[in-house]
C-alpha cells in the first residue's frame, strides 16, 4: 500500500536526478569562499560527492570551488587578512 507520501517522495525523485542537491551545495559553498576561503574545501568535497552520485554537471561546481577559493584567498591577501579567520 503507498500512502501519499511515498508517491510524492517517487515522484520528486523521477523529477530530479541524482546528486542535484550535492551540486547545489557544492555552488553555495563555493559561493561562501569568496568570504571564508576555506569552505571551498567544503565546496570541492561536495562536489566529489555529487560526482559519485552520477550528477553530469560535477565539473561545473569543482572549478566554481576552486576559483571562488583562489578569488577569497586573493581577496583576503589584499586586504591583509589571515586565509582562515
Amino acid at each position: 500500500m503507498n500512502s501519499a507520501d511515498d508517491v510524492g517522495r517517487a515522484r520528486l525523485g523521477r523529477l530530479t536526478p541524482p546528486g542535484k542537491a550535492s551540486f547545489d551545495w557544492a555552488i553555495a559553498f563555493a559561493a561562501l569562499a569568496l568570504i571564508f576561503p576555506v569552505s571551498a574545501l567544503l565546496g570541492v568535497a561536495v562536489t566529489f560527492h555529487a560526482r559519485r552520485r552520477g550528477y553530469a554537471r560535477w565539473s561545473a561546481a569543482l572549478a566554481m570551488a576552486l576559483w571562488c577559493g583562489f578569488l577569497g584567498v586573493m581577496l583576503r591577501g589584499l586586504l591583509k587578512m589571515g586565509v582562515v579567520p
